[in-house]
């Protein structure tokens, strides 16, 4: 599932057969913008759900940039249009968290068959290239390890959620924490010593 973040026109050329977004409009819901002030959750002020957006034309760069996941995965079924599986799919930090942004309106939309399923799936294959594979819904976040669902709770705006492992004496096991921003730079310090005596490679 890991792959590079592709650039606006990389993902326009990309979007496949039948893929468009159509009625969908899911992502002016979910996902925060903090260029037009919505925050994660509610519906833009400029969009009209079901229809688009009322200021396509000059919309911020955020906006036009953004393609989610399903219009150009192959590995990602038709199922998972948005506005039918009620998440948006994205891939984010540089490639390396895949995110399922769920409506709101429908929270445990990610645990219903066969999302959650194939969620679990792909933090299996996404561990192994140190990606993360979490749901938010809003501020929410969930991190999906192949062998436990990590609830982080409410991620506030100086927080972050990072990946951790922990060696057992059943072997390394993934996990996941929220932290503050501030504590990133120290950690990665210990982290990087910790994975050094442990032979350990990740976070």
């Amino acid at each position: 599932m890991k792959g590079r973040l592709l650039t606006e026109a990389e993902r326009a050329a990309a979007i496949l057969p039948g893929r468009q977004c159509g009625t969908c409009t899911l992502c002016c819901k979910v996902m925060r913008i903090d260029e037009l002030e919505s925050p994660a959750g509610q519906w833009c002020q400029h969009c009209d759900p079901g229809k688009g957006c009322r200021i396509h034309e000059t919309r911020p760069p955020v906006c036009r940039e953004f393609f989610c996941m399903w219009t150009y995965r192959k590995d990602i079924g038709p199922h998972w249009k948005p506005e039918k599986s009620k998440m948006v799919l994205s891939l984010e930090g540089d490639g390396q968290r895949i995110a399922a942004h769920v409506d709101p309106s429908f929270p445990g939309a990610w645990r219903r068959s066969p999302y959650y399923q194939e969620l679990k799936q792909w933090s299996g294959i996404a561990a192994k290239a140190q990606v993360q594979v979490s749901v938010w819904i809003g501020r929410h976040a969930i991190v999906i390890v192949p062998d436990d669902d990590i609830d982080l709770g409410f991620i506030a705006e100086d927080e972050l959620v990072v990946s951790t492992t922990a060696m057992t004496p059943q072997g390394p096991k993934l996990g996941a924490q929220k932290i503050k921003a501030s504590e990133l730079p120290e950690l990665e310090k210990r982290w990087a010593a910790a994975r050094q005596r442990q032979g350990i490679v990740g976070l």
